[in-house]
């Protein structure tokens, strides 16, 4: 077991006549109570009682006679008893959220027979093991599932069977010892009902093309939820062989992470149908995935003999040719980049009606969101194929980073989840050369990912957890986007070639097991002949939060320039703020790949470390005039110039703004908001630096200028304060709307800048603007068709000047049209009304899942949140049903998460925030507690930079419009 892990330490009782002493390791070893045989616990159970009993007489008469009583010292807490305790009563005995590390799965027998007319599911599983050391008991995970028979084989007895709900633990206790050097097999019969949801093995319907409802059965386990479909050890480092065989309605297909291996008939049921699958690869459980359903599929080979298959409803089969041809050339080019083939004979993509995340990546069955997969090149924009090709790339990745080599532990989730999520703009970009996907990285990776992770409250990307609500809350922007902004920082240092064979040397020396973070710093050392520490500079990156201010001095008297490194957060000039909490054993410090080039440009290139405690002193040529810093943008840091720096950068900017490359564009304007929102930069530089946005024309830094100008919008967005904004908006983008027009045309980066620009300049009210797509809804009304580019933009525009029977005409479109990607424009587009009567009709709806799936409930809610006429609307319907939210949502999903955040996290006054305080207090919020405390920290820095700004930056944009 990898020494990352907190052992698990156990006290068992042996019932050997040799001994029955324990040992000293026994009795100090931390997390567990002493367990027992059932014999001798009888014994002591027997002791204990006629102790109590005794005592309790003797207290009883020898109590004072008068009726004084005891005073509690005054701040003195009654003891909270801790103990577990079983659902029989009894206490459980062993207490600790993880198994014990004696357990070595081998592998699983399966047989389910999930039946989608009744919803029952009944199951027998074979769990086969061995032990490391000799114990009377066994624990594994199972989760709302009725356990109706239990044996095991060497002759053994199951003599105590406990179940403890909270940590979704079952207790198994033999007559004897099981012993290492054994195989043992426990075979359990369950049974549980199918309901629809988003986790474990769950119901899902939707309509066939004649409009009847159809129902399917589908799974997703990540991270700890394949317990709720079969009793299993539910932990990834304990991967083990699946066998599955499913019994189903003859008139359904059943799929598996494996081929079919043998169908045959059910002895005496005519209309079912059993499949046995091949037996798996070892894998952890999460990877598990089956389907029942009716679908149909489409199918094609790789050049190395990997059959490929997209599985969908029948009727949206015309939508699932994209992805095959892209999934088949991706699955071929990772087989080269990875140097390793795909391992399993055949890989499914499947589009599920009802799927809470984007994607999971299950080995050889990839289950997706329907708009995650199914395009329609007549319906679909260029936005929506581009997200599908980036979560099939992502998905992809998996299949080598994550499922061949999977994490020890959910601390290390971002050796999956920061890896896939830089290469699938690796993925993209060999079948897509023409979209150009790694300049939109910085833009949609690592600025995103720059805000969060400027919170006190984010956390490192290699972070302790083991509460399961404790994981569900790491799926998020940290070891995502920031996992692979390091890992693309780190590719830039090392070089493309390195890193590369480091990968393949991590990937060849541990799959099909597991890893840790640091068996990849040893690959990539490896790889560069141990030349770098690459352990030293990363562990910087991963185990502390946060990120480095690069902060630029020019020396006096001398061309030398002092370069000093801070940990940059949001809130480090607030009152009573601490930035050096939490603790961090690098002090917030950290070792920089540096990059930059001059006025004059000259290209220099540094590693700074924290030994240069006074700052690391770089010689520059006398008349350099501005220094722009982390050139590329592969750095993870913001950077700090002197204020003449800053104002020669903008003249820069202003003269000829090609000079920087669009990444370094968007940084500039990123790092001048950021810092003016952390009170560490005037407000005019971020301002006077906008003004060259009129000249802008590539999609990166518009990207990035246009989050922050709706951030002015949402801030300062009361009354004649938002008009404001909004004029200034109008003035910047005159130009490139006027370039761009509204006739679809151009490469794929210019059209996806078309649908920012004019969605822009309609939100902006920039008159022509909002009159073309009025005229273009008009149109649509009557029946002539759009161009799917600007169908989400037009249908907003319509229902939010439009009558409440144009919302209604659109929410009857969503619910009868069959393209997925045409539901999630109209879903949004209903969100756009003024009428608080309709918006509020729309929130209950999320109410009712046949009205709104559940996996769409938090986009409607932060959706319409975003709306000035919803804010207030959407935070008091939260409130109201926050019960009902939360049973849905709280106790495994990080849709919780995204719904407190959204809902919220825009709020910017005190009255807000005492609310949001007041109001979750004492509530519970589950998977949701990162994200509540982001969103608290979020409305304290928003108060404070609306005191800071709000005033001046108003009048300067007055000022600038005259």
């Amino acid at each position: 077991m990898s020494e990352e892990r907190d052992d698990v330490a156990f006290l068992t009782g042996s019932n050997s006549s040799e001994s029955r002493l324990y040992s000293k390791r026994d009795l100090y070893e931390r997390g567990h109570v002493a367990v027992c045989s059932h014999r001798q616990a009888l014994c002591i159970t027997v002791f204990v009682f006629s102790s109590i009993l005794a005592t309790s007489i003797i207290v009883a008469f020898a109590r004072p006679w008068n009726d004084c009583h005891l005073d509690v010292p005054a701040g003195i807490e009654p003891e909270i008893d801790t103990t577990p305790h079983a659902t029989n009563g009894e206490v459980f005995p062993w207490d600790d959220v993880r198994l014990p590390i004696f357990i070595r799965p081998i592998s699983y027998d399966l047989e389910l027979t999930p039946n989608l007319t009744t919803h029952e599911v009944r199951g027998i599983i074979k769990l086969i093991f061995q032990v490391t050391e000799e114990t009377e008991y066994i624990v594994f995970h199972s989760k709302n599932i009725s356990i109706t028979s239990k044996t095991i084989n060497e002759k053994l007895k199951v003599v105590r069977i406990l179940q403890y709900p909270p940590l979704d633990q079952v207790y198994l206790e033999t007559d004897r010892p099981m012993r290492p050097g054994r195989t043992y097999s426990i075979r359990l019969k369950f049974e549980y009902s199918l309901e629809p949801g988003l986790e474990g093995f769950y119901l899902s319907h939707y309509k066939d093309a004649q409009g009847n409802l159809r129902s399917l059965a589908t799974t997703h386990f990540e991270p700890t939820s394949a317990r709720r479909a079969f009793p299993c050890f539910d932990e990834p480092q304990l991967k083990a062989k699946f066998l599955v065989t499913i019994t189903h309605d003859r008139s359904l297909r059943s799929f598996f992470n494996m081929p079919i291996k043998e169908q045959s008939d059910v002895r005496g049921k005519k209309d079912q149908i059993r499949n046995e699958f091949y037996e798996s690869a070892p894998m952890s459980s999460y990877l598990v995935a089956f389907v029942v359903c009716d679908f149909d599929l489409v199918q094609s080979r790789t050049k190395s003999n990997v059959t490929i298959r997209v599985l969908a409803a029948k009727n949206k089969m015309n939508q699932t040719r994209y992805a095959l041809d892209l999934a088949t050339n991706i699955t071929e080019n990772y087989e080269k980049f990875f140097g390793i083939d795909y391992p399993l004979p055949k890989q499914d993509l499947i589009a599920i009606p009802d799927f809470g995340a984007g994607a999971m990546e299950n080995w050889g069955l990839i289950t997706y969101r329907e708009t995650s997969l199914l395009y329609d090149p007549d319906s679909s924009s260029t936005k929506s194929k581009q997200w599908i090709a980036t979560v099939i790339a992502h998905e992809l990745a998996h299949q080598w980073f994550g499922n061949l080599v999977t994490m020890q532990w959910w601390n290390d989730l971002w050796l999956n989840e920061g890896f896939a999520s830089w290469m699938e703009y690796e993925g993209v970009d060999k079948v897509e050369p023409q979209w150009n996907m790694k300049e939109q990285f910085w833009a949609t990776v690592v600025q995103p990912a720059l805000t969060e992770d400027g919170l006190q409250s984010s956390h490192p990307i290699s972070v302790p957890v083991k509460d399961p609500h404790g994981i569900e809350g790491i799926f998020d922007i940290i070891s995502y986007n920031k996992g692979s902004s390091i890992i693309r920082m780190l590719e830039n240092f090392l070089g493309e070639s390195v890193l590369r064979f480091g990968l393949r040397l991590y990937l060849e020396k541990h799959k099909y097991g597991n890893a840790v973070t640091k068996d990849l710093w040893a690959a990539l050392a490896q790889a560069t002949n141990y030349t770098k520490d690459v352990e030293g500079i990363m562990n910087t990156w991963t185990l502390q939060m946060g990120y480095p201010l690069l902060t630029f001095t020019k020396l006096d008297n001398s061309s030398s320039w002092n370069i000093t490194q801070s940990r940059f957060i949001y809130t480090s000039k607030m009152a009573g703020v601490n930035v050096s909490l939490p603790v961090s054993k690098f002090n917030y410090t950290w070792i920089i790949p540096v990059k930059l080039y001059t006025s004059q440009g000259h290209q220099h290139q540094y590693l700074i470390s924290p030994k240069e405690k006074d700052g690391y002193t770089v010689d520059l040529p006398e008349d350099v005039t501005w220094i722009k810093a982390n050139s590329g943008g592969y750095g993870y840091y913001r950077v700090q110039y002197p204020q003449q720096v800053w104002m020669n950068l903008i003249t820069e900017l202003h003269k000829n703004h090609t000079r920087f490359s669009p990444a370094d564009r968007a940084q500039l304007i990123d790092d001048a908001f950021a810092l003016c929102k952390a009170d560490l930069l005037d407000y005019k530089i971020p301002l006077e630096l906008s003004k060259y946005l009129q000249f802008e024309r590539d999609l990166v830094p518009w990207k990035v200028a246009l989050r922050h100008l709706a951030d002015l919008k949402e801030l300062f967005g009361e009354g004649s304060q938002r008009k404001t904004v909004l004029q200034f908006s109008r003035k910047l983008l005159m130009g490139v709307y006027n370039h761009l027009g509204w006739e679809d045309k151009g490469t794929h980066n210019e059209r996806l800048l078309r649908l920012l620009i004019l969605r822009a300049a309609v939100d902006a009210k920039l008159e022509d603007a909002v009159n073309t797509a009025r005229q273009m809804y008009t149109k649509l009304q009557k029946g002539e068709t759009l161009s799917p580019e600007l169908q989400e933009l037009v249908y907003c525009a319509g229902i939010e000047n439009g009558k409440f029977e144009d919302w209604e005409a659109a929410l009857h479109k969503y619910g009868s049209t069959q393209i997925p990607a045409e539901k999630v424009v109209l879903l949004k587009a209903m969100t756009c009304t003024r009428d608080t009567l309709v918006l509020q009709q729309y929130l209950d709806l999320t109410l009712d899942r046949t009205m709104v799936r559940s996996q769409d409930v938090s986009l409607v809610l932060t959706t319409i949140s975003r709306n000035p006429s919803g804010t207030g609307l959407a935070w008091r319907h939260l409130r109201r049903h926050w019960d009902r939210y939360f049973g849905k949502f709280g106790e495994g999903s990080f849709t919780i998460s995204e719904i407190i955040k959204g809902v919220t996290s825009s709020f910017s006054t005190q009255f807000d925030l005492e609310q949001v305080e007041s109001f979750f207090e004492k509530r519970k919020v589950g998977a949701g507690q990162q994200a509540l405390k982001q969103a608290i920290e979020t409305i304290k820095i928003n108060i404070n930079y609306r005191e800071k700004t709000e005033a001046p930056i108003l009048a300067w944009i007055q000022e600038f419009l005259l």
